[in-house]
């Protein structure tokens, strides 16, 4: 794929300002009028449809004939969708007073190579970088200066926001230690019952076990072989988890086994047959050593693992942080004049209904 660190640098580095210049394309019908605008900033038609066929030269790869109109309108919704955040955001953060200093850029071009580095074609530097950028230097630049402004303006909401979700993150590590409670009381009663039915089995006659199993993995199994009356059919060494597995292949056929514990919940095995692993002669091949058994399973809830307090308040406020940038956001884009011709109507929001 060519480019192809341009053109993920592309996503992450810049936000997709779609007003550069112009790239060799077909003509486009209409290219001069408008498709949106927004704080001062015209999209036309000519410059979409020029982005659209930068990026799809950029990614290297031909798209399949029936697959070239719905790419083109992906795109192409992407494209608008970005230019009118981006400009009406950097239009807001810039009325707010912010600005992208040498240091703010240094700084993000530093963190830009560093998560890009190990990758392959990785650049070195950013002016390697901006050479394989899809629409130009000069672009690349704009996209960076932009991004690091809004970042500003969306760092600034945030903190203002105050954002606490401690309580919260009280709660949840209660919840998670009420329900491994609960469970360790459940894994109790589990094995309870797995011992009862062991001892059901321990006073059938031998020569009964095997139908007297049956019947108690129908009625009281967990697992879907119990309507076959456990059987779990023929398996090798490896095929089961560990427990399960050495017990079964230690265990005789027609002996029923203690209560095994395994991340399932607890069985009891009962081994039907035992084939040993026989050496290649011949035209035949090897085979390895197989058992046939059935098993009665009583499920036990599974321990949650307990996070540390840091990384669940961490979490939150990641959440509520992305929630409250997209909520500005979306106020930000509605508050904006956003202009569109023709069949870009649908990228106006939705004005807001005045109180009567």
């Amino acid at each position: 794929m060519k480019n192809s660190i341009a053109v993920a640098a592309f996503a992450g580095l810049a936000m997709l300002a779609g007003c550069g210049k112009e790239t060799a394309s077909a003509p486009v019908e209409g290219a001069d009028e408008m498709a949106v605008a927004v704080a001062g900033v015209t999209l036309t038609r000519g410059q979409l449809e020029s982005d659209i066929d930068t990026l799809i030269a950029a990614n290297g790869e031909e798209i399949p004939a029936e697959q070239q109109e719905y790419v083109r309108a992906m795109i192409k919704n992407q494209l608008v969708q970005t230019f009118l955040m981006e400009n009406a955001l950097f239009a807001k953060a810039t009325a707010e007073g912010f600005v992208a200093t040498d240091a703010d850029i240094k700084a993000r071009e530093d963190e830009f190579l560093k998560v890009v580095a190990g990758q392959p074609d990785a650049p070195k530097t950013m002016d390697e970088f901006m050479e394989k950028f899809p629409f130009g230097k000069e672009r690349a630049r704009e996209e960076l200066t932009h991004a690091i402004v809004i970042k500003k303006l969306l760092d600034d909401v945030t903190a203002k926001a105050n954002i606490d979700v401690s309580a919260e993150a009280d709660e949840i590590i209660a919840k998670i230690e009420a329900d491994n409670a609960k469970n360790a009381a459940t894994d109790a009663e589990a094995k309870s019952k797995i011992e009862l039915i062991k001892a059901a089995l321990n006073d059938t006659p031998a020569e009964q076990v095997g139908a007297k199993f049956a019947e108690l993995a129908q009625a009281e199994s967990s697992c879907p072989s119990s309507r076959k009356g456990g059987d779990l059919g023929t398996f090798t060494r490896g095929q089961m988890v560990k427990e399960f597995d050495e017990v079964a292949f230690a265990l005789p056929v027609g002996v029923v086994s203690d209560p095994v514990k395994t991340q399932f919940g607890y069985h009891l095995i009962l081994v039907t047959e035992k084939t040993p692993a026989v050496e290649a002669e011949g035209d035949e091949p090897a085979a390895p050593e197989s058992v046939r058994a059935s098993h009665i399973l009583v499920k036990v809830a599974s321990e949650q693992k307990l996070p540390g307090r840091e990384e669940v308040v961490a979490y939150l406020t990641e959440q509520k942080t992305r929630q409250i940038q997209q909520e500005y956001i979306i106020q930000v884009l509605k508050e904006s004049n956003i202009q569109a011709g023709g069949d870009f109507q649908r990228f106006v929001p939705p004005a807001e209904e005045k109180a009567e």
